[in-house]
């Protein structure tokens, strides 16, 4: 019976081994994946931004500003956050020193009633009641009371001494609380002067780059251009990811089988549909949807990001994997709140939107592809 035992619990440790080894070769397989779709979009990059060099000084240029531009937003949002928490902070503080400095005015009262009471009985209080006490009952109980009173004032004296250590505790930590405020609005103060002078610089950029495309063949060109670049960079990453699995989490519906209720990236107005003319021949692939400068963006549906970064034409731009072929695309983001590689959820924000790529308004650019093709999204997205 031993020996069986011993043989089962080797063959339960061998798979418990098994298993654990198979789960770190999956992910660094994973990673290895992760690595490769990496590294040829950083190498794609390179050779468009070496195209950008050669044909388009200004796009580079609005490309620099832009990126400076999303940075510093970003910081500014931080900073904000901090300045935020401080001030939660201090209010917090505030209370607790109200509460305490109440406390420590009713412990005063309290301890001052003892040490009245104590200076009337005298140095030898204990000697001094038993001296005044003949019912040996009665001093018992008298002694017992006496004996709760000095605890008591002990209590309270302790009580006391702790309440006026925690009050000075949190003096010196509301102290440090208002330096790093006043240091981090100073920091607020330098981001939003540099993010004008940004945005100065941008639409300085941005009108040099619309002069140059005074005719409509120069415009069409630009967009043919910037599309055929999106399209050599979804080739990248399709294949690139091919072999990534997208396994849909139990419980959780494929994104086939919500077609007709995925939920807007964003609430706006559409300001151009799928299939409505650009430019020439040229048609949107996708929706421009009108949108807040900063609003959150949002995930259709779960999936992976494939694509976080700047693309010439469509500013920072976020790219999801659903799998099954399907992907999402969103452009003109202001920020990219999520990088490659980075698993999302259903509704999660992924982006702030924004106006890069060119754009004189704030605005979302979403397309979906299926298989490499666009698709209208209307036939994908639910009511709103």
């Amino acid at each position: 019976m031993t020996a069986i035992t011993s043989a089962i619990s080797r063959a339960a440790i061998s798979c418990m081994l098994l298993l654990t080894l198979s789960h770190v070769a999956a992910a660094d397989d994973d990673k290895a994946k992760l690595d490769n779709l990496k590294r040829a979009i950083s190498s794609l990059e390179k050779q468009l931004g070496q195209r950008d060099k050669e044909k388009n000084t200004l796009a580079t240029e609005l490309k620099k500003v832009e990126v400076d531009a999303a940075n510093i937003s970003k910081n500014i949002r931080r900073v904000t956050q901090q300045i935020n928490g401080h001030v939660a902070t201090l209010q917090n503080l505030d209370v607790q020193q109200h509460d305490l400095r109440k406390n420590i005015k009713q412990q005063n009262a309290a301890i001052s009633e003892h040490i009245a009471a104590s200076y009337k009985l005298g140095n030898q209080e204990s000697i001094k009641l038993l001296l005044n006490q003949e019912d040996p009952q009665k001093l018992a109980r008298v002694f017992k009371y006496y004996s709760y009173f000095i605890d008591a004032r002990n209590e309270k004296i302790a009580a006391y001494t702790a309440d006026v250590e925690k009050l000075a505790a949190l003096s010196t930590e509301v102290s440090q609380q208002k330096e790093q405020l006043d240091s981090a609005k100073e920091q607020l103060l330098d981001n939003q002067q540099k993010l004008l002078a940004a945005s100065k610089t941008r639409a300085a950029t941005l009108q040099k780059l619309t002069l140059s495309l005074q005719n409509d063949r120069g415009k069409l060109d630009k967009l043919l251009k910037e599309r055929r670049e999106l399209e050599e960079l979804l080739a990248t990453v399709e294949r690139a990811s091919r072999n990534m699995q997208m396994l849909t989490p139990a419980g959780k519906q494929s994104f086939a089988s919500r077609k007709g209720s995925l939920r807007w990236p964003i609430n706006g107005k559409v300001a151009h549909s799928y299939g409505s003319q650009r430019s020439g021949t040229m048609r949107w692939e996708g929706l421009l949807i009108n949108a807040k400068m900063g609003e959150p963006v949002a995930a259709v549906h779960d999936g992976q990001v494939i694509f976080s970064n700047y693309m010439r034409g469509f500013g920072l731009l976020i790219i999801l994997n659903h799998g099954d072929g399907f992907m999402t695309l969103y452009a003109h983001n202001q920020e990219l709140i999520k990088d490659t590689g980075d698993w999302v959820l259903s509704n999660e924000t992924i982006a702030r939107a924004g106006d890069t790529g060119g754009m004189d308004q704030a605005a979302v650019y979403f397309e979906i592809r299926q298989k490499g093709q666009p698709t209208d999204p209307k036939a994908w997205l639910g009511k709103r």
